[in-house]
């Protein structure tokens, strides 16, 4: 896999990589990241035609995702830190 470059954004890296003809769409907000295979279609031969699915819209769904990952995240470790509390004295009875 090989990277063919970087779509430049204020708030993720976004890196598109090629490997046998075939794409990744890599979003990472320095805590996450999410990857995006691109199918193999007749019109997505070359970078610049990756980085067009890369709009508004699109970017818009990857901001949800993110915000939905990052909640599942805090969810699970505070679920952990309670639990930890929780066994952390005894009982008194």
């Amino acid at each position: 896999m090989r990277i063919v470059g970087e779509i430049p954004h204020s708030t993720y890296k976004i890196t598109v990589f090629q490997m046998n003809n075939k794409f990744t769409i890599q979003f990472e907000d320095g805590q996450q990241s999410q990857l995006y295979k691109v199918p193999d279609v007749a019109y997505l031969k070359n970078f610049n035609q990756v980085k067009e699915l890369v709009d508004g819209a699109f970017l818009n769904e990857i901001d949800k995702i993110f915000m939905f990952m990052s909640t599942a995240k805090k969810t699970a470790v505070d679920q952990i830190v309670n639990r930890s509390i929780e066994n952390e004295f005894d009982n008194i009875i």
